[in-house]
């Protein structure tokens, strides 16, 4: 298994599923990340569209689109957190990975999606046969993001500092699959 295939999905969850990001979707996500419950919580349109540009050709990064019912709803990426260079200076277990995402519109907030994708994110990757944590690293003032990480068997450890400031640092354990109470 690897960290990118084309579309992840699961009989769990039907209607959803998370599509790879290609080139011609950069455009909705630079309108998405324009919109201000999302850019409170990430780069300006332009950077985060290049670093997300970026992500498509790199080894350790997949983009992808979150789609809920054939519509594109939002963005996630899964990263293998050991290669990165801001990662890779932190006593973490060999083959830890890691995720961020945004709901794009907010009449799309709110409704469990961001749980329900995170869950569809946790399966994939705690099906990979050398993950031995799953990690997010959400703005301790982003109470939504904390909130579905929960709901999906994250568990607070303690805040961090990172290059995007401070943030609480939430670790899952694959091996002990999606914990939690259901959104």
């Amino acid at each position: 298994m690897t960290l990118r295939v084309s579309r992840i999905g699961s009989s769990d969850e039907p209607g959803l599923v998370l599509s790879a990001l290609g080139e011609n979707d950069l455009p909705m996500i630079r309108r998405w990340l324009a919109e201000p419950h999302v850019a409170r919580v990430w780069a300006a349109p332009e950077d985060g569209v290049a670093e997300i540009a970026s992500h498509l050709s790199q080894a350790h990064v997949a983009p992808y689109l979150i789609v809920e019912d054939e519509q594109p709803a939002g963005y996630i990426q899964l990263y293998h957190a050991n290669p990165d260079e801001f990662w890779s200076a932190h006593d973490l277990p060999r083959e830890t990975y890691g995720l961020d995402l945004f709901i794009g519109l907010p009449e799309l907030t709110g409704r469990g999606l961001g749980t329900r994708a995170i869950r569809l994110a946790v399966r994939y990757l705690s099906a990979l046969p050398e993950a031995a944590r799953l990690h997010v690293d959400p703005s301790p003032d982003n109470a939504a993001a904390i909130c579905a990480y929960g709901k999906a068997g994250f568990v607070p450890v303690g805040e961090i500092e990172t290059p995007d400031g401070r943030s609480l640092y939430m670790i899952l354990d694959p091996r002990r699959g999606i914990l939690g109470p259901s959104p």
